[in-house]
C-alpha cells in the first residue's frame, strides 16, 4: 500500500489566524502596533478590533491551516 502524503499545517499563519468556535477565521489588522502618532485617533480606533477572513482568502486559508 502506498503512502498517503499528508498536508503539514502552515506554522507562520497558525500563528496569526485563529480559528473561532462557529468556524470562522479571525486575525489582527496590521499596522498598529507603533508609528501611529501621525495617524488619526478615528484611524487608530478602527484598528482596535479583530478582521475577519473572508472570500477568496478562505479556501486557502482552510487549505493551509489543516
Amino acid at each position: 500500500m502506498a503512502n498517503k502524503v499528508k498536508n503539514k499545517t502552515h506554522k507562520g499563519l497558525s500563528k496569526v489566524i485563529k480559528k473561532r468556535k462557529g468556524g470562522s477565521y479571525k486575525y489582527q489588522p496590521a499596522n498598529k502596533n507603533h508609528l501611529t502618532t501621525h495617524r488619526s485617533n478615528a484611524s487608530r480606533r478602527r484598528r482596535h478590533h479583530e478582521s475577519e477572513v473572508t472570500g477568496s482568502d478562505l479556501k486557502r486559508v482552510k487549505d493551509i491551516l489543516k
